[in-house]
């Protein structure tokens, strides 16, 4: 990682004076698959993390790594068929989300959980106005007025600075910029002060100024409401900046986990590192970016070993016929890595 996105992650320090907090959410070796897919094969595998209030879990990793789906999983969105749960538990505040009749998900969705997705231009109704869909929201799981929902909806506007935002009230969707949208997008989702946000690639759709300005904003409101945070991204410079903990996913499983810290000052797994290599520098580039050759291999192709096999530089025979479990390298730092450290058992070729 290069040392301009390296300066912005938080000191080990600031991560240590505060006493270890109980999770708002727990993900216990969650697994779902698709109709279809092979005997055995799950686009998500036993995926386990956990979130405290206040605080930020970015998942990383490349496109159908099974971030997505993780996060639908646990908002009671993902389609079934053809999705399936099957195996697993996540607890939000002791109560299993995954156990919830689909009127419990919808009372617990938009109030003490709260999603927002990639492109708003898909998520949000065309055929209402902004102030419309954002008092839905509000009407659904509070006991107010309709006059008291817009007066609500009002203020979320104006708390995610869009400009004019008496106006902006009754525009719809089309007659707004991205950056306007997801600004939207940001108020539904925090109308109803909820405790948990999932955020899944909120800035993919928009320019890099306009990126800088909505993680900004959702930081700062984190700031102010104390909620947790489930950041989905590809971008390590926003995780270096925005992440308590960290979450890398590979081919459906977490293949290293940790602190910010940890893992950038010491990532363990080979995609970890490959990854960050990938990521180009402020200063005078010294030579090519880095690159992990191929693909994350379809349900049909998966590894019966370490999924990462066929794209590793160091994979050997017991790599691509054993599955390495998820292994405590420090506290609280977990690669799954025949290999790790990889320092001492890879030193010669690393």
């Amino acid at each position: 990682m290069n040392d301009a996105a390296l300066h912005t992650t938080r000191t080990g320090a600031e991560s240590r004076g505060a006493p270890e907090q109980e999770p708002l959410l727990r993900v216990d070796g969650l697994s779902i698959r698709f109709d279809g897919a092979p005997p055995g094969v799950n686009v998500v595998d036993e995926v386990s993390f956990s979130v405290a209030k206040g605080k930020t879990l970015c998942l990383v990793g490349e496109s159908g790594c099974g971030k997505s789906v993780t996060a639908l999983s646990l908002m009671g969105l993902l389609p079934t068929p053809p999705a399936r749960i099957v195996g697993g538990a996540a607890y939000f505040r002791g109560r299993d989300l995954l156990g919830l009749s689909e009127r419990e998900q919808a009372d617990m969705r938009g109030n003490r959980t709260a999603m927002i997705f990639q492109e708003p231009m898909t998520s949000l109704n065309p055929a209402f106005t902004v102030g419309d869909q954002i008092m839905e929201g509000i009407l659904r799981h509070r006991k107010v007025s309709r006059a008291e929902a817009k007066e609500r909806a009002l203020e979320m506007l104006r708390r995610v600075r869009i400009p004019a935002p008496e106006k902006r009230l009754r525009a719809y969707p089309h007659e707004m910029s991205g950056g306007m949208r997801q600004r939207v997008m940001i108020a539904m989702a925090l109308a109803n002060e909820p405790e948990l946000l999932i955020a899944d690639e909120p800035t993919t759709a928009l320019d890099v100024t306009i990126q800088a300005q909505i993680i900004s904003l959702i930081r700062r409101l984190q700031e102010e409401s104390g909620m947790a945070m489930i950041l989905i991204t590809h971008d390590l410079g926003v995780v270096a900046e925005v992440a308590d903990d960290v979450a890398v996913m590979y081919a459906g499983k977490i293949v290293e986990a940790g602190p910010v810290e940890a893992i950038f000052d010491d990532p363990q797994h080979p995609y970890t590192i490959g990854l960050m290599g990938s990521v180009p520098s402020l200063g005078r580039r010294q030579g090519r970016l880095a690159t992990i050759r191929g693909t994350v291999p379809p349900a049909e192709l998966m590894p019966k070993g370490c999924r990462f096999t066929p794209r590793c530089p160091f994979a050997d025979a017991r790599c691509a016929l054993e599955p390495p479990p998820l292994t405590e390298l420090s506290p609280g730092h977990r690669a799954r890595c025949w290999y790790a450290p990889l320092e001492i058992h890879r030193g010669d070729t690393a």
